[in-house]
């Protein structure tokens, strides 16, 4: 204020001596050139002097006014001025001390630091700075004072204020020094951080319990931002990495936890998602590998949650990762089996659906292709009357010198597998130590590896399975588990085809039997009457053409051959004076010549392979019309071969002499048979029988009637 004073006087002098010295500078110089006469001169400069007193006087009072308007204004701003901050420091939500930077000594203090503290103001004031702190605060808040009175600029610092009842309350204080009233004073802010502390400690208590939540996860859970970064890491996740936290935050994912293989294509679809080009749903579950520090992967099952913003915008990325590893080891080793019992399934199928040896392995070899995952594969079988083990099917291989393998039993690297009755395996078919003596064979075919398993059936050795890499491959137990598998399969398939072979041959030579032995009985029964010498045989010609061109098949055409030989096999049964009389016989003897059908069927029903065969036999004497015999049908009750039979044998009856008739032309014979057509015989089988050529029934029936009139001449 004194200072404000002082201003002011030199001032208004400084004014004074202005007015005063340009006055008496220029007022006489004026006169003097206005005025010439000397009288009137010192009269005007007398006027002159009191005009000056009078002008200087409003002069010094106007600028005295001024200077006093401008001292109370400076002074009522000043007054409002300080009665703001006294306003402002009492009411201020934080503590504000005035401390002399000289002594330390508080000079004034707000309200809020007799809350703090707990003291009136009349015992703040005087008191020492640091004795509003605890006793173990004493040193920093010492240091803090030198700081500030060295420095001379604001410093900040976290201490307590102890207040009267003990409590030590946590303040954030700031300082600096001021000039008031030109005396050098320490301004102190102190702000309560009670709550905030709390919140601190609170959500310091939180990120712990999460922290603890995240470590004992069986998850990995990692946090992405949309650079890529990883910002946070758990314990589980740094333990499948094989990484300290550390280590991992602060790294891009992609670059150095991503496999090489796949790392461009997903760094490709995390840019897509956090442009907005792809849906993050998508995205939200999927399945990748992660690269461990030993270089090693892990599967692993993803599930993420995406951070947006207001408009939607990806800001990064939560994921949790399963470790399914192991699982899907296991998915995999499941699948591989069950490929393994799909194939063995398939085998068996080619088994039973093929009885051809050749189809069989050939198909066999392509499922070892497929499921073994070889490059060839062949199959070498061993002829039991040789000793040899030879070529059966291949594929896979770029040439066919392979198909010219002969081996005897204990020869090479597969005669010794298959006498041996074990597996050998040759990791490099080109080490000259290996043993493989069919090398020529294998010429411009690139193989490396060679496996062979012996096929053995019921302790039978059948064969050899080969198989070929060309690469180096270390096969596990697993795959030479399921190779031997197939093998056994194979030699399955070569045993049964074997068996079939032998049985086939056998049912051969058993039918072969049966049918001479049938032939043999026909002839039989023909000595009995020279007058029906091949009657028997062109019949069953006759009733088998027929048989064909009305749809019978390949095994009802074998029946009824069997069955047309055999008609007449009932006259066995039948005397030979009855058989063999000149005259008509006697109702009597037509009794007994008509029971011959049932002896046939007496005679041949016990016999299971003759069965099928019984209907020419037993039937072949029924009418269309229902007038024959032995059992009277009628119709189409009548079985067909009967039906094709009773006309075959009437035509080459009556094409045929006999002691009883001579042979009819072909033609009346034809008239005569259309005229049975309807009673006797089926209309059906006559059509088809008159649409036939029979030239070499009738040069038969002719050249047979020839003969008989040779003998009888």
């Amino acid at each position: 204020m004194k200072r404000v004073i002082l201003q002011s006087i030199f001032r208004i002098v400084l004014i004074y001596l202005l007015f005063g010295g340009l006055w008496i500078a220029v007022s006489d110089r004026i006169l003097e050139s206005l005025i010439a006469d000397p009288h009137r001169l010192t009269l005007l400069q007398t006027y002159k002097g009191w005009f000056f007193v009078a002008a200087s006087a409003l002069l010094l009072y106007v600028v005295a006014r001024r200077e006093f308007r401008i001292r109370e204004k400076a002074e009522t701003a000043l007054r409002e001025s300080v009665e703001k901050y006294r306003v402002l420091m009492k009411h201020a939500n934080d503590g504000i001390v005035i401390v002399d930077a000289g002594k330390g000594t508080i000079l004034d203090a707000n309200r809020k630091i007799e809350e703090l503290t707990g003291l009136p103001m009349a015992q703040l004031l005087g008191r020492q700075l640091t004795e509003l702190h605890p006793l173990r605060e004493t040193a920093r808040c010492q240091a803090l004072f030198e700081e500030l009175q060295n420095k001379g600029r604001a410093v900040e610092a976290h201490l307590c204020v102890l207040h009267t009842d003990g409590r030590e309350i946590p303040v954030e204080v700031s300082a600096n020094i001021v000039e008031i009233g030109g005396k050098r004073v320490i301004q102190g802010i102190f702000r309560d951080i009670t709550l905030r502390k709390a919140a601190e400690e609170a959500m310091q208590k939180e990120k712990e319990r999460a922290e603890q939540y995240l470590d004992i996860a069986g998850v990995m859970l990692v946090v992405i931002d949309r650079e890529g970064t990883v910002t946070l890491i758990n314990k589980k996740g740094s333990e499948m990495l094989g990484y300290s936290e550390e280590e991992i935050v602060g790294k891009k994912w992609y670059d150095h936890f991503v496999p090489d293989r796949i790392r461009s294509e997903l760094k490709t679809i995390f840019s897509r998602l956090i442009a907005g080009e792809l849906a993050s749903a998508e995205y939200e579950y999927y399945e990748s590998p992660i690269r461990t520090r030993e270089g090693g992967e892990r599967m692993v099952a993803w599930h993420t949650t995406f951070f947006k913003d207001d408009k939607g915008r990806i800001l990064g990325g939560l994921r949790s990762g399963e470790d399914i590893t192991e699982r899907k080891k296991a998915e995999d080793q499941a699948r591989y089996r069950l490929e393994h019992l799909s194939a063995l399934h398939a085998i068996d199928l080619t088994i039973s659906s093929s009885l051809d040896l050749r189809v069989t392995l050939r198909e066999f070899v392509a499922l070892v292709l497929s499921q073994l995952r070889v490059d060839a594969a062949d199959v070498l079988l061993l002829d039991p009357h040789t000793k040899m083990l030879e070529y059966a099917a291949m594929l896979g291989f770029r040439n066919t010198r392979i198909r010219h393998s002969v081996l005897r039993l204990g020869e090479g690297v597969a005669g010794r597998a298959a006498l041996e009755h074990r597996r050998i395996s040759i990791p490099n078919l080109q080490d000259p130590q290996s043993g493989y003596v069919r090398s020529p064979l294998l010429e411009g075919e690139g193989f490396v590896a060679y496996h062979v398993v012996p096929l053995i059936a019921k302790g039978q050795i059948k064969g050899v399975l080969e198989v070929f890499h060309r690469a180096p491959v270390a096969p596990d137990d697993e795959w030479t588990d399921f190779l031997e598998a197939l093998a056994a399969q194979a030699a399955i398939a070569i045993d049964n085809a074997a068996l079939f072979d032998e049985l086939q041959r056998s049912n051969t030579d058993l039918i072969l039997a049966y049918d001479t032995t049938i032939e043999g009985w026909a002839k039989a029964l023909e000595l009995r009457d020279q007058e029906t010498e091949g009657h028997t045989r062109r019949t069953a010609e006759i009733t088998v053409r027929m048989a064909r061109a009305m749809g019978m098949t390949e095994a009802e055409l074998a029946h009824a051959r069997r069955g047309a030989l055999l008609h007449d096999i009932g006259k066995m049964s039948i005397p030979d004076s009855i058989l063999l009389k000149d005259g008509p016989l006697t109702d009597e003897e037509w009794q007994i010549m008509r029971r011959h059908p049932v002896y046939a069927f007496e005679l041949l029903s016990p016999i299971r392979y003759l069965r099928p065969a019984l209907d020419i036999p037993y039937c072949h004497h029924e009418r269309w019309d229902g007038s024959g015999y032995p059992r009277g049908l009628k119709g189409e009750k009548i079985p067909l071969a009967a039906r094709i039979f009773a006309l075959a044998d009437i035509w080459d009856a009556l094409m045929s002499e006999r002691r009883y008739h001579a042979a009819w032309p072909e033609e009346r014979v034809r008239e005569y048979i259309r005229s049975l057509s309807g009673a006797q015989l089926d209309p059906k089988v006559v059509e088809v029988f008159l649409n036939m050529e029979w030239t070499q029934q009738k040069e038969e029936g002719e050249k047979k009637a020839a003969e008989t009139a040779a003998k009888r001449g």
